[in-house]
């Protein structure tokens, strides 16, 4: 029995419907999303620089302690971190590393790697400009190091297996154990976690001159999970600032448009 023109368009908009459901990927294209990326490497940054300057302190003496008082009034400040538009609590804060101790050794770690290619005419990692970080091709080097120290966090803690892909049982538990703590966010985040599991997503990226190469799968599961999060969010926690109602109009488009 043949297939009617009619059945054949369906079953095409079922394929593609399964494909997007399925795939997802992240390609830095969020600038919301980037700036809370980007301020999270800043903060692993200034805690590795805390720590130098308390190696520092143990080795100066006396006559420094006014240049010294300089440095902790600075470290005194309270890390900057993007705010969630769900809670009170910014529940992807700890996402992939409860307490940054990981975090510092990835972010040496990466950081030193890639010392031999850093481009001269990129901006650095503590520019505060306005612009979007991720959206000029000058730039692949930041989006390499913040998927090589995402990875280098997962492998660490578990929630990503050695070859870069995810564990599930691990995320599981560690988003339980650490993240989706509150009574209200546990639903949430247990429908968040198993949507973003089931999806397909992109493995090996490789910067030239470069050996090696870093799986984006962790970076791409937070994405998803941050979407999740701020898109299906209770009404009675969401938070009405306009941009949060932008953020969530926003993401709602992207959803219903299969991106």
């Amino acid at each position: 029995m043949g297939i009617s023109v009619a059945n054949m368009v369906l079953l095409s908009v079922i394929y593609v419907a399964t494909l997007v459901t399925l795939t997802a990927s992240y390609d830095f294209s969020d600038p919301v999303f980037n700036e809370y990326l980007q301020t999270e490497l800043k903060e692993l940054g200034d805690l590795v620089a805390e720590d130098k300057i308390g190696t520092i302190r143990v080795q100066r003496n006396a006559d420094h302690s006014q240049n010294q008082d300089v440095a902790d009034d600075y470290f005194k400040c309270k890390h900057r971190n993007l705010k969630s538009c769900c809670g009170k609590l910014n529940i992807m804060k700890n996402y992939g590393e409860k307490g940054k101790p990981y975090g510092k050794e990835c972010y040496e770690k990466v950081m030193n790697d890639f010392k031999s290619i850093q481009n001269s005419s990129a901006p650095s990692d503590d520019d505060d400009g306005m612009m979007d970080m991720f959206s000029c091709e000058k730039i692949k080097l930041v989006k390499m190091k913040h998927i090589c120290v995402h990875e280098c966090i997962g492998k660490k803690t578990k929630i990503i297996n050695e070859d870069g892909s995810l564990s599930p049982d691990g995320i599981r538990q560690y988003a339980k154990e650490n993240m989706f703590t509150e009574d209200w966010s546990k639903e949430l985040g247990g429908k968040a976690v198993e949507k973003c599991l089931s999806q397909n997503y992109n493995h090996m990226v490789k910067m030239e001159d470069m050996e090696g190469k870093c799986n984006p799968t962790s970076v791409q599961f937070q994405y998803c999970l941050w979407r999740e999060i701020e898109t299906n969010c209770p009404e009675s926690k969401m938070d009405t600032k306009p941009k949060c109602i932008r953020l969530r109009e926003r993401l709602r488009k992207l959803n219903s448009s299969g991106m």
